[in-house]
């Protein structure tokens, strides 16, 4: 059975060659404001999650009122927003160090903000936020699907399923400077030929919701062109 497996996998990697005109897949989008290059902040601020709609327009939801902000229930499992908030966090400190103000403080100035749900917008209460904390930059995050894989590591008839987009916005100006977005519903091998790579890369399995969007986070947090 072990030489079945490894013949199989040597003919996925003679497949991928042979497919080396092809490109993976487009699992990230991200977007940079000129100015971003000369910013040097002193201070970072990771704000929790919204749980918002997918955007038709990157940035979309940055300037939506709370209180339009929908999503599919049964697309995201219960707690998602919380579980992403810590991990940007841990991927914003893993890159920026001492810089990331720490999260319990941050969870608290916007658990004690006003908020009115007509008017305000995940732009300005992150604003806000950011002016209370004395921070330079604070980073918002919005998700919208967040589902489990059914099955095992070996084999699952319904994948995990992760998007969420992240704003790394400039508390002075309300200038949204960057914008990251990572949208993936995993595939096998066969069915994605040419992302040999990543395939391997996560340990030749299915993973979970958590393994994907872990990834997903700290690949997209990687991309933010931002001097430590």
């Amino acid at each position: 059975m072990r030489g079945h497996r490894i013949a199989g996998t040597c003919l996925m990697v003679l497949l991928a060659i042979a497919l080396g005109g092809c490109t993976p897949p487009e699992r990230f989008t991200t977007y940079a404001h000129p100015r971003l290059s000369m910013v040097r902040p002193e201070k970072i601020g990771v704000l929790p999650f919204f749980k918002g709609r997918h955007p038709a327009q990157p940035g979309q939801t940055l300037n939506c009122p709370l209180g339009m902000l929908w999503f599919d229930k049964a697309g995201l499992v219960p707690g998602a927003e919380d579980t992403l908030t810590r991990m940007a966090h841990e991927a914003m400190v893993s890159r920026f160090g001492g810089k990331v103000e720490s999260l319990d403080h941050s969870i608290a100035v916007w658990e004690g903000l006003p908020k009115d749900e007509a008017t305000d917008t995940p732009l300005t209460i992150g604003r806000r936020a950011g002016q209370k904390m004395g921070v330079d930059l604070v980073l918002v995050g919005s998700v919208w699907r967040y589902r489990e894989r059914t099955g095992g590591p070996a084999a699952t008839w319904n994948p995990a399923s992760v998007a969420f987009e992240l704003y790394l916005v400039d508390v002075r100006t309300g200038e949204a400077l960057w914008i990251g977005g990572f949208d993936e519903t995993q595939k096998s091998l066969s069915e994605n030929i040419w992302d040999l790579g990543t395939f391997m890369e996560r340990g030749a399995r299915w993973l979970t919701a958590n393994e994907l969007a872990r990834f997903g986070m700290r690949e997209l947090v990687a991309q933010i062109p931002l001097e430590q």
